[in-house]
């Protein structure tokens, strides 16, 4: 009996090591993406002389145009605080 609860216990580790290991590994793509999105919104900014902060205000109550680089960079926003909540969580899965 007791051979056989240490094979499943072992198993069990093997299984739980693997899982740290994909969450790890998702948890560097999802950093390439935060970084992506990062430095998109900086050349936004760059280009329009306004903070991403400044700029939602004033996009999401009407005050600039539509313009494509604006609907871009409002996506990009949305985008990168999404891959940053998934970011973090699986951040807490793997500590």
């Amino acid at each position: 009996m007791t051979f056989n609860i240490h094979i499943v216990y072992k198993q069990f580790m093997q299984q739980t090591n693997e899982i740290k290991i994909s969450l790890k590994r998702e948890h560097d793509l999802y950093s390439n993406a935060v970084a992506f999105y990062r430095n998109a919104l900086k050349e936004f900014e760059q280009t329009h002389q306004l903070s991403t902060q400044a700029f939602l205000k004033r996009f999401e109550s009407g005050q600039l145009g539509d313009d494509a680089d604006y609907f871009d960079w409002y996506a990009f926003s949305k985008l990168l605080t999404r891959w940053q909540k998934a970011q973090s969580a699986i951040r807490s899965a793997i500590q």
